[in-house]
């Protein structure tokens, strides 16, 4: 494990963890927080992306 890490708790529905879980078995990740490092580090380093991310309203369960 490269650097120091802090456990952090959230919360995410089953269709999200499923998508963790299959980026895991996929790509031969060891585990579901692994993931979501590599995607948080994927966004620290492409701030060019930063705005449809973060701006651009998603609404995958709303009625």
């Amino acid at each position: 494990m490269a650097g120091a890490k802090q456990a952090f708790e959230i919360e995410l529905t089953n269709d999200q963890m499923a998508f963790l879980r299959s980026a895991k078995d996929r790509y031969n990740i060891p585990d579901e927080s692994k993931v979501v490092r590599i995607v948080v580090d994927y966004l620290l380093s492409s701030p060019d992306v930063h705005e449809s991310v973060f701006t651009e309203t998603r609404c995958l369960r709303c009625d």
